[in-house]
């Protein structure tokens, strides 16, 4: 973000106490993201904050943080009421009172010693509901194209922020950031946000909804759309503690959970949860015996051969000289004592 548009919004936001965040109708997970980041550190810095969408939430939003604070009006409620506001100093108003005359209704402003500042112009008269009562002076408009087509008339003394990433915006507002270079409206409020530290810091909820913004905006970074202000601001914010997982991305209610590998329903419940109908034991199959693995024999080693010594040959001669023993043409008698 350049930094004179970072020190004009951070001027704002420090002399603005009801402060105000608008998100277009049936808003993307990205723009509604983006829009319950801002809102919650707002919220942080001790700010009256209200956060406006004219459509109501589907559940699959419900994973935001923030989500149950939605409203349809500033104030809240259906928006029948009247509400008037004007500028307010401490010790300018004395009392307020109100009283009928001629079929009329006049809200008397008694002013205090010091008398009224503002004028008739800067009085201004919207229709709101009975929620929190916050009447902001200072409104941020996340994802809004066109701010006259939800039919919000800006009151005299209301600064307008025009926050977008769309090329068919039309450029309203006192203050525009307006660039379709980024592919998410969660990374330009991340940027803004990241750059009030040490002023504030991150929680894990708004890291959460703002990391979970730009994932759905670039589909888990797979789309290859994804900017460089994308991978940056995912890598700070899951420093933060967001994470990138199936619940802490986006809600997808149309794709079922799968149980784990390791997972048994109780008994009479289906592993996707819910009463199991028709139960059929399975019968039960013997465990087969582990295949072991094959081993090859090994050869043995073979020795090296030695070389054969040559045995000396006995001559003829010799073998003609040996002479037989003296008995050897006696007669044998046999000299055992066995009687037969």
């Amino acid at each position: 973000m350049d930094n004179n548009l970072f020190q004009r919004l951070k001027e704002l936001i420090e002399s603005n106490q009801n402060i105000g965040v608008v998100v277009a109708p049936n808003p993307t997970f990205d723009g509604l993201a983006a829009g319950l980041g801002m809102y919650l550190s707002l919220t942080q810095m001790k700010k009256n904050v209200a956060i406006v969408c004219p459509t109501d939430a589907t559940v699959g939003f419900s994973s935001l943080v923030g989500i149950d604070k939605l409203q349809k009006s500033f104030g809240g409620g259906t928006g029948n009421d009247l509400i008037v506001s004007f500028p307010y100093k401490e010790g300018e108003i004395e009392k307020v009172s109100y009283n009928v005359d001629g079929g009329k209704l006049q809200i008397v402003v008694k002013a205090g010693p010091q008398g009224l500042s503002f004028n008739q112009s800067d009085v201004a008269f919207q229709h709101g509901g009975s929620g929190n009562g916050v009447m902001p002076s200072l409104v941020f408009f996340i994802g809004v194209a066109d701010m006259q087509s939800l039919g919000f008339q800006k009151p005299a003394g209301v600064t307008v922020v025009n926050i977008d990433n769309r090329s068919n915006n039309t450029k309203y507002g006192d203050v525009v950031h307006v660039d379709s270079k980024f592919t998410s409206l969660s990374e330009e409020v991340a940027d803004f946000l990241t750059l009030l530290e040490p002023q504030i810091e991150l929680d894990k909820d708004t890291s959460q909804n703002l990391l979970s913004g730009i994932l759905s905006a670039t589909n888990d970074f797979q789309n290859g759309a994804g900017s460089y202000l994308a991978f940056e601001m995912a890598g700070i914010l899951m420093k933060k503690g967001a994470v990138r997982s199936a619940t802490g991305r986006y809600a997808n209610p149309t794709t079922p959970v799968m149980p784990s590998a390791n997972y048994f329903p109780p008994a009479g419940q289906s592993p996707m949860g819910g009463a199991a109908t028709n139960p059929v034991e399975a019968p039960f199959q013997p465990m087969q015996p582990i295949a072991q693995p094959v081993v090859e024999p090994q050869p043995a080693p073979v020795a090296p051969m030695q070389p054969v010594q040559p045995q000396p040959v006995q001559s003829v001669q010799d073998t003609q000289n040996t002479q037989p023993p003296a008995d050897w043409l006696a007669p044998k008698v046999y000299k055992g004592s066995t009687v037969l």
